[in-house]
């Protein structure tokens, strides 16, 4: 029981000290200064996601780039390119879009969203490539 105290008196005290020191908007660069930390990449998803969730699409998609340039075959990737893609379709950057879809197919051709992929890489081509109305 008092180990459990403990710990939880610890966490609280790292979350108070954290939350004082640094903005959720810093975290994306300090992660990308630490990009050899083994927290790096999972960091740099996980503030992606955040953002993404928040409907902040500009910062999920650089969040989301960053991730893919600095550590382009980490565990987090292939879902980093699904979100990145649609990301980048909320911001209007077809090209990144497609960017994120092709690589997402040619990288996992087994992948559990392949399909998604290939999907949505159609329709983007087909709204948003050359010729498109």
């Amino acid at each position: 029981m008092k180990f459990v105290m403990l710990a939880a008196l610890v966490l609280y005290g790292l979350y108070y000290y954290v939350s004082r020191r640094f903005e959720f908007h810093d975290t994306l660069a300090y992660a990308q200064k630490h990009s050899g930390a083994v927290w790096s990449a999972p960091t740099e998803y996980y503030v992606g996601l955040v953002y993404y969730q928040r409907s902040e699409y500009p910062k999920a998609q650089e969040a989301f780039s960053q991730l893919l340039k600095d550590h382009p075959t980490d565990y987090h990737a292939p879902r980093a390119l699904i979100l990145l893609s649609d990301s980048a379709e909320y911001n209007r950057d077809w090209d990144a879009a497609r960017a994120a879809l092709s690589q997402y197919i040619e990288n996992y051709p087994d992948g559990r969203d392949v399909r998604l992929a290939k999907q949505r890489l159609e329709l983007v081509n087909y709204k948003h490539g050359p010729g498109a109305p």
